[in-house]
């Protein structure tokens, strides 16, 4: 096997003559440190060759610079060269926050092996300072973003560094005031995407009153978003050192000087999420209330009961009940009314997912519902009807979790009549019944009503009689059947019928003599002896089974181990139960043929090797 190796760059006219390496399997070439290091300087070489004025390169180059050979000075070199001929203000502004991280970088962590030595970082701080926009705003409004890599950052760990960046920021909030006043800040604001952290800044710069109420009655009474957020840091800010008293008359203020419902959601918003600041929205008039509860957040609403039950009413009323289940869920004691939590899954069934929904909200969504129906079964005062109508709603989300539809299960095997309306959803009469149903007039909502029956009829693994003990009554098996295939046969499916009731009958426990299945599933089936539903007694049998696991050679051992149970338990009860015990002969018959066609794969993964 030939490779070509690559040539140093060569500016000649001529190009290179290619040198061949062999690296055939017969003569292996010995790798050493200096190839290797020839090899390192020569993609180097090509890569600062080619790397020119184009800034993507460049940004690339910095996370791989310390990794340049043999030399990093000439790639500083060259940045400084290309430095003055890049001229896109958007290019350098990349250029300079893409070398901030690399100093931030290397700087934070000094005694790194990794670490660019401090002449060499010092010398690309040069080039950072150069590339520093002109516009005095525009040189610090990162520091305001949330992310921020300091050029210079402590090295004692990040609290120390949350304090330098704390600092700074104070320090840039008063200088750009003190030379710029209101109008100053204004424009900083508009430059950054998390502006809060100016106001915070200029609140715990020690501005005198009067100046903080200059920003704050300026930027809360803005038309920009990005100015108004540097009145909700500053509010923050104010309201932990000077209270509720404070807030009232700021609010008192706003509405005496008719700033506006904007201005005064803005101080709202930004005001602790209790009781307290609730009243104040109410007692602004219902616009405003309905208008803050509608954009609430709901994280920062505390676990009292009290709020969480007022909190969820609200959240209800301004439709957002999808979010009120995530906030009733936290309700960790369990305190909020049944119909409180009744009603704020019935509210949510009607309300899609917001556009910017993602998949971890769907799932904790699916979550909290779940949490919400294991705290009504704990509740004495909520019927199972109302259960299982929830459980029906949200059957899509419980079908994978670990909370079956427990109601909607029982609900299904005490009630023959609903099994027939599951029945009627998802399959048509047989054509030999005589029966004739019209098309739905909805055939949209008819495809959702049977894929939820559908789901149902899956999930379903009661017996009918069963006992809260496991044990199962026969006579009430035996009756719930027979009004079940009475009621089936006038709606023109008895078959289905019958295959439906023998897979509810496969998840039958063993009996008491240790024999599956249990006595009454056994008498059951040998009394009404339907071929329909001994198919679909040993086939649902099968599908319970589940997944399983071998090691590749293993065969078919498995169904042979599960052919000689069902054998076994076949052998058990042939003379007094001679219907099962051929159901449990035709499983075992179906289990040995999956065993041969294992043991052929098997064999065949041999013949491979």
């Amino acid at each position: 096997m030939l490779a070509v190796l690559p040539q140093a760059h060569d500016t000649s006219d001529h190009a290179p003559t290619p040198r061949w390496r062999d690296f055939t399997v017969d003569k292996s070439e010995v790798v050493t440190w200096p190839l290797i290091a020839r090899g390192a300087a020569a993609i180097s070489e090509r890569i600062l060759s080619d790397v020119g004025l184009h800034v993507p390169r460049w940004l690339a180059l910095f996370d791989r610079l310390v990794d340049i050979a043999p030399d990093r000075n000439a790639a500083i070199d060259l940045l400084k060269r290309a430095e003055p001929q890049i001229k896109s203000e958007t290019d350098r502004s990349r250029l300079w926050e893409g070398l901030r991280k690399v100093l931030h970088h290397h700087r934070q962590f000094p005694d790194a092996d990794w670490s660019l030595p401090p002449d060499e970082l010092d010398r690309l701080e040069t080039v950072y300072d150069r590339l520093a926009p002109s516009d005095p705003f525009e040189r610090v409004a990162w520091l305001f973003e949330q992310s921020v890599s300091l050029p210079n950052p402590s090295h004692e760990g990040w609290q120390a560094e949350e304090r330098q960046l704390d600092e700074t920021r104070r320090q840039t909030a008063r200088t750009i005031f003190s030379a710029y006043g209101v109008d100053g800040i204004l424009k900083l604001a508009r430059l950054v995407s998390t502006a809060g952290y100016i106001g915070r800044a200029l609140f715990e710069a020690g501005l005198g009153k009067a100046d903080l109420d200059k920003v704050l009655e300026a930027c809360v009474r803005s038309d920009n978003p990005h100015e108004r957020d540097v009145a909700h840091g500053l509010i923050i800010s104010v309201f932990r050192e000077r209270k509720e008293s404070w807030a009232a008359a700021l609010i008192a203020k706003a509405r005496k000087e008719k700033w506006g419902d904007t201005a005064l959601l803005t101080i709202l918003r930004a005001l602790p999420q209790e009781r307290w600041t609730w009243d104040q929205a109410a007692q602004a008039g219902e616009a405003i209330e309905q208008a803050y509860w509608r954009r609430a957040p709901i994280l920062w609403i505390g676990d009292d009961s009290d709020n969480l039950a007022f909190s969820v009413r609200k959240l209800i009323e301004v439709g957002r009940a999808r979010h009120a289940v995530h906030l009733a869920a936290r309700d960790r004691e369990h305190r909020l009314q049944s119909d409180l939590l009744v009603s704020v899954l019935t509210e949510a069934l009607g309300q899609p997912f917001e556009g910017d929904s993602d998949a971890n909200e769907t799932t904790m969504f699916q979550h909290h519902v779940v949490e919400i129906l294991n705290q009504l079964d704990e509740k004495q005062d909520v019927s199972m009807d109302a259960l299982a109508r929830l459980e029906w709603a949200y059957l899509p989300l419980l079908q994978y979790s670990r909370r079956q539809p427990k109601a909607l299960v029982k609900a299904l095997s005490e009630q023959p009549s609903l099994f027939i309306d599951m029945l009627r959803a998802v399959f048509k009469p047989s054509e030999d019944s005589g029966v004739v149903e019209p098309e739905p007039t909805d055939p949209e909502r008819a495809g959702a009503v049977a894929q939820q029956a559908y789901r149902l009829l899956d999930l379903w693994s009661r017996i009918p009689g069963t006992r809260d003990d496991g044990t199962i009554d026969p006579n009430a098996l035996k009756a719930w059947i027979e009004q079940a295939r009475s009621l089936a046969k006038a709606v023109g499916r008895s078959e289905i019928a019958d295959s439906r009731i023998g897979a509810m009958l496969s998840a039958s426990p063993n009996g008491a003599d240790g024999v599956w299945p249990a006595e009454a599933v056994r008498e059951v089936i040998d009394h009404f002896g339907s071929k329909p539903m001994i198919d679909g007694f040993w086939i649902g049998k099968r599908n319970r089974r589940g997944v399983t696991s071998r090691r590749p050679g293993d065969g078919g051992n498995l169904e042979r181990d599960e052919a000689a149970k069902y054998r076994k338990y076949a052998a058990a009860i042939v003379y007094e139960h001679p219907g099962t015990a051929k159901a449990l002969d035709t499983l075992a018959d179906s289990y040995e043929q999956d065993a041969r066609r294992q043991d052929e794969d098997a064999e065949r993964l041999d013949w491979g090797q």
